[in-house]
């Protein structure tokens, strides 16, 4: 009985074997079948073989004309992402073999993208979709279906930009507005005040704009076009500006005897630059000993425009005149007794200067301005010696928008000093053409009494006054 049992039991164990083995036969089969099936559903949705297949039938050149239709750039508004990416591809070599590496960060599982470069430089990407139906196990046959321009953003040396400036300075970036959307911080200490500025109320201080990052050219302009440097390198991918409403370099010219206020802080003897006879040089026989000096104030590292004013020995308030934006000139106070002797004088003298000047050659326009001029003098010397280039002068019409004579001041019994001021529209002919323009001068005149009569001695142009 014991060996009947036994037998049985082995007879079940084969059994049980036997359709195991089956099952795993039946299993492995259906294995093999189903990774045949995939692998060749694989080799078909391989995304390489069309990467292949359309670079050997692309030149780059042809990618590149087909990028530049589709460039896709995060750039912030003070840069042009056509502009950047032209002069990136400029300076890649297109002969280079192509190859490409995928794109990760922008690729999903219905898109895929690849970076295309020409050598080591990124040329473009090319984006891949599926096509048709879907073969099976989640994968796709893909098509090209894209060509833009590479993410060169990401290989390019980027640069942040922190801006320090004073408030209502008017600043562009690239040729844009700065707006108050990149400021970061306001009433930033400025670390180097003059004492012209600590006694201001409020004290002056920065706002800070961060602007970022930038990967092409970075050009901070002001108001008038000027260019502002950065006060750092970009070794550390930062450049750092300061920009102010004000002027870097202020010039003023004063006669010695008057007091000069900045912002209400009188300058000193320690403010002189250099002193010298101005206008009135090598014209000691008519000043007769008086003082005459003019003192030059150059003052640096102003953030606002200033207020600048005078007092006079007699404490009469002064103004001065401005030119270029940067540099002031005083006068001493008008003096009527002066005005009613001179002012004539002064009215001859430019009026014939202007006749000259604004006209093609005329001997009588000639002779009745060198006749108002002291013989030896500087003035007298430019005068005769501009005669032959007035020959071929074109003739200009002058038409006075505003002309006055101020500044009236006596030096010594045989020296007066006055400044004239106009703006005009100006009409120049020529044998071809007529152009109008508008002029604006001011002159400092020196008269000398000589024998009796009074002459112009020196003339010194303050350029747009």
């Amino acid at each position: 009985m014991l060996a009947d049992s036994s037998l049985s039991a082995r007879k079940k164990w084969r059994r049980f074997l036997l359709i195991w083995a089956l099952i795993l036969l039946l299993l492995g089969a259906a294995g093999c079948f189903v990774l045949y099936r995939y692998l060749g559903v694989y080799e078909v949705t391989r995304p390489e073989p069309v990467l292949d297949a359309y670079l050997q039938n692309t030149s780059a050149d042809e990618l590149i004309q087909v990028s530049l239709q589709n460039i896709n750039l995060d750039l912030t508004e003070f840069e042009d992402a056509d502009t950047l990416y032209r002069n990136y591809l400029q300076a890649v070599d297109t002969n280079r073999s192509l190859s490409y590496r995928s794109d990760a960060k922008n690729s999903t599982d219905e898109h895929l993208s690849y970076v295309v470069y020409s050598g080591p430089n990124a040329l473009c990407t090319l984006g891949l979709t599926p096509e048709g139906t879907n073969p099976g196990f989640g994968r796709h046959v893909w098509q090209v279906s894209e060509v833009s321009s590479a993410p060169i953003t990401d290989i390019l040396p980027s640069i942040e930009v922190i801006v320090d400036a004073t408030a209502d300075t008017e600043l562009r970036l690239n040729g844009k507005p700065l707006s108050d959307g990149y400021i970061v911080e306001r009433n930033v200490a400025i670390p180097d005040l003059s004492r012209f500025e600590t006694v201001l109320d409020p004290v002056p201080s920065f706002i800070r704009y961060e602007i970022g990052p930038l990967y092409g050219e970075v050009n901070l302009t002001d108001a008038f076009g000027r260019t502002i440097s950065p006060e750092s390198d970009q070794s550390n991918g930062t450049l750092h500006y300061y920009a102010s409403s004000g002027a870097e370099s202020l010039t003023i010219s004063a006669p010695e005897d008057i007091r000069v206020f900045v912002n209400g802080v009188e300058l000193s003897s320690m403010d002189i630059s250099s002193s010298d006879m101005g206008v009135l040089q090598n014209l000691d026989a008519y000043t007769k000993g008086e003082s005459v000096l003019t003192n030059i104030y150059r003052l640096e590292g102003l953030y606002l425009v200033p207020t600048i004013t005078g007092t006079d020995p007699d404490g009469n308030t002064l103004t001065p005149v401005i030119s270029s934006g940067d540099t002031f000139t005083f006068f001493h106070h008008n003096d009527p007794a002066v005005e009613e002797i001179l002012k004539p004088v002064a009215e001859r003298f430019f009026s014939a200067y202007m006749e000259y000047s604004a006209h093609s050659w005329e001997a009588s326009r000639f002779y009745n301005l060198i006749s108002r001029i002291l013989p030896g003098t500087e003035l007298y010397n430019y005068v005769m010696n501009s005669a032959e280039a007035m020959y071929w002068a074109s003739g200009t019409k002058t038409e006075y928008k505003d002309l006055r004579y101020e500044h009236f001041h006596r030096v010594s019994d045989y020296c007066y000093t006055c400044t004239v001021l106009y703006s005009a529209d100006m009409t120049a002919t020529t044998w071809h053409d007529q152009y109008t323009y508008s002029l604006e001068n001011a002159y400092e005149l020196v008269f000398v009494s000589s024998g009796g009569t009074w002459f112009a001695a020196a003339m010194n142009i303050i350029a747009d006054a």
